[in-house]
């Protein structure tokens, strides 16, 4: 399996971060009455269950082997309202801890879909989207239990340790000391499982993310992978990735099952001492009957709470893996926002712009370009050119390293960039449309009312396709799926001038339609031109031959521009282009 691909979530041994459980807290303070509540019944419910062996001793010791049976059925009665009151109290304690821990959970989600609704576009082209899925679900989940099934339990079986030793030193010193001399091996094992067990979490979690990270990828695929014969590779590439999470998972469970295996012969070690060094006192007369049966008891409740927490330290160190990513989330900078733009006539400009993703490889050099108020404008060239990193550009999504775009006279970079792309229309190669309404789709800031979103539909040629679906209420499934290529275009185009844009922009907006439906749209899109300012990127060229001015874009520089007859006349880079998909076209004539 081919490392590097998939393995972007980093892997480290930190421990745990006390700087983010401090922040986490953070998170609990807005319920922290449920929370202080059900760090109350944690000790109250772990008096009520360590009270239950002292009883036993006391009705051994007093009424059994005396043979004083007045009064065991009130050490019975008080032994059985330690039983409901244990019960009663741990569910209260419960209840608020993973209510307060369910909380957390929907504030972190909110949070963090709210944050990446605002992150820049250049975000995600970094992070796969199945690694963030997996940060809203699974790490928000894991932090979740942090305070219900880590934190409070954590607090209650320490509290619990500490009321043992308590008890059993009160007891009887001497057997307390036999059980005792084991903490030194006990110490030993409990290290080497927390050196052990922070690691194998991270990789756990990591290898989790790889794996949604490729489903992600290959669910959204799934054409291409049938089409192109992809799936015997497929298959191999997830069982790798599966074999990974296996290992990783496999060395977690081998460290828990050493801590409970190791844990259970140290029980059996210290209960065969209080038994050896105790049974000599009962027949000595130095040790009741009733405090070696209860010695016996508490020392296995000794134990329980250290298993109980070597999985609670382990849930503690997958969360702290889950909340430093989290909050690496909520740390993202949103996108740069300005002020509102002025009223216009979409007047645009870029100035000397140059532009690469990465830092390093340039894709656009010394772009110069002009569009005046109700002048439409084409961008063409070959593939890879840059026509469409334009387009970005003009939307905010991504900045100019050098040069400026201006709208009506103002930097977009000093503009609110919601509000930029209310000005800017657009209408991409590949329609998009959400699973919902299609008042929803087209209109969801309400802008219209009914009748003036009916209209405009009916302007952009797709009513009848609203109509078939059930008119402005009608449902429109997950990606647009029950409507044809052209009715989604169109309605995107619909979508584009609710907001009345003074500036349009299409990518490719037909490039992907058969020629009847291409016809179709592409007059709807001219009606859309009408009375206002016009960008048509296009590879196909009599596309753009009715534009005022055709800009030639080749390896990111503009090397040529003027009308279609100019160009024609030029013989340059676009006659070229011209002849090659006239022939491509059938001879078509070149005046046409």
């Amino acid at each position: 399996m081919r490392r590097g691909m998939f393995d972007m979530d980093e892997v480290t041994g930190r421990q745990l971060d006390w700087s983010l459980f401090r922040r986490f807290l953070g998170l609990v303070t807005p319920y922290r009455r449920n929370a202080a509540a059900a760090m109350l019944l944690l000790p109250m419910a772990t008096a009520a269950r360590l009270l239950q062996p002292y009883l036993v001793k006391v009705a051994i010791d007093r009424h059994i082997v005396p043979g004083q049976l007045a009064g065991l059925e009130w050490v019975a009665a008080l032994f059985l309202l330690t039983v409901c009151g244990e019960s009663l109290l741990g569910f209260g304690q419960a209840y608020l801890a993973q209510s307060v821990g369910q909380r957390i959970m929907a504030d972190l989600r909110r949070q963090g879909f709210a944050r990446l609704l605002r992150l820049p576009v250049s975000f995600f082209d970094r992070h796969p989207s199945g690694r963030l899925v997996t940060r809203l679900s699974g790490d928000v989940e894991n932090v979740g239990e942090l305070f219900g099934s880590g934190v409070a339990a954590a607090f209650g079986e320490l509290f619990s340790l500490v009321f043992i030793v308590g008890l059993m030193w009160w007891l009887n010193p001497a057997l307390t000391g036999v059980a005792f001399t084991l903490i030194p091996l006990l110490v030993l094992i409990l290290w080497l499982f927390r050196r052990s067990m922070r690691g194998a979490m991270r990789q756990v979690r990591a290898r989790v993310a790889d794996l949604n990270g490729y489903l992600a990828e290959r669910i959204a695929g799934i054409h291409e992978v049938r089409l192109f014969g992809q799936e015997g590779r497929t298959l191999e590439e997830f069982g790798g990735l599966q074999e990974n999470y296996r290992q990783s998972s496999f060395r977690a469970i081998h460290w828990d099952a050493f801590l409970f295996s190791a844990l259970e012969t140290l029980t059996a070690l210290a209960i065969a001492g209080i038994l050896w060094r105790g049974g000599s006192g009962v027949l000595a007369g130095t040790t009741t009957f009733g405090t070696l049966v209860a010695f016996v008891e508490y020392v296995q409740r000794f134990f329980a709470p250290l298993r109980k927490l070597s999985a609670q330290y382990s849930l503690l160190q997958s969360s702290n893996a889950s909340l430093e990513r989290l909050f690496q989330l909520l740390d993202e900078a949103p996108e740069a926002s300005g002020s509102s733009p002025a009223a216009g006539r979409g007047a645009l400009r870029l100035e000397q712009v140059c532009f690469s993703y990465d830092g390093r490889t340039p894709v656009l050099h010394d772009i110069d370009l002009a569009i005046e108020p109700g002048q439409t404008v084409a961008l063409v060239g070959d593939t890879g050119s840059g026509k469409t990193t334009i387009g970005r550009l003009l939307l905010r999504f991504y900045a100019p390293e050098n040069g400026r775009i201006l709208l009506d006279g103002v930097d977009l970079a000093g503009l609110e960039p919601e509000l930029v792309r209310q000005r800017i229309g657009w209408v991409a190669q590949e329609p998009f449309l959400f699973s919902g309404t299609v008042r929803d789709n087209l209109d969801p800031r309400q802008q219209l009312d009914n009748g003036a979103l009916l209209a405009l539909i009916e302007r952009c040629g797709c009513l009848r396709a609203v109509e078939r679906l059930g008119g402005l209420e009608g449902r429109i499934e997950e990606r647009g799926k029950n409507l044809s290529a052209g009715e989604r275009q169109l309605l995107c185009l619909a979508r584009a001038l609710v907001q009345q844009p003074a500036l349009i922009v299409f990518d490719e907006a037909t490039s992907r339609l058969d020629v009847a439906t291409e016809a179709l749209v592409r007059q709807e899109m001219e009606l859309a031109q009408r009375g206002r300012s016009a960008l048509i990127i296009a590879h196909r060229l009599r596309s753009v031959s009715h534009a005022d001015c055709i800009h030639v874009l080749h390896h990111g520089r503009i090397r040529e521009r003027g009308s279609h007859a100019e160009l024609l006349a030029a013989d340059g880079l676009y006659a070229r282009l011209w002849r090659l998909q006239d022939l491509a076209n059938g001879g078509i004539s070149p005046g046409k």
